[in-house]
């Protein structure tokens, strides 16, 4: 029992820690920084209760999360056809300059397929 408590707490610390190291290694991919960036912390985010085993329940419609997920992974798909140049009406709507959108999108497109690939 003790051993399952220590690993509650240490797993979402160790994985703060290699964000920490791994994720400044990302810089300078242009658009694909805050992509991967937002991929790998949104990948830690989904698995941080799975691997610490503080939470083993399924949801039952947790499979629909692939639709906003496929959505997100769209527009993100847009918006690098819009970083390469690709002119559309549709890619005006979508267009950002910022980085942080970029990552937050990535994020939580992935958060979104991990969760659903749990379910």
């Amino acid at each position: 029992m003790f051993l399952r408590k220590l690993l509650v707490m240490v797993v979402p610390l160790g994985l703060l820690v290699l964000l920490c190291v791994v994720v400044p290694c990302l810089n300078g991919l242009g658009f694909l920084s805050p992509v991967l960036q937002g991929a790998m912390i949104g990948t830690a985010l989904a698995l941080v209760l799975p691997l610490s085993g503080a939470i083993k329940a399924k949801a039952h419609f947790g499979r629909l999360l692939w639709v906003p997920c496929a959505a997100i992974a769209a527009v993100l798909a847009l918006q690098y056809a819009m970083s390469l140049g690709v002119q559309l009406s549709v890619l005006s709507l979508l267009a950002t300059s910022d980085g942080q959108v970029v990552l937050m999108e990535s994020l939580t497109m992935v958060y979104l397929g991990i969760s659903a690939a749990r379910a």
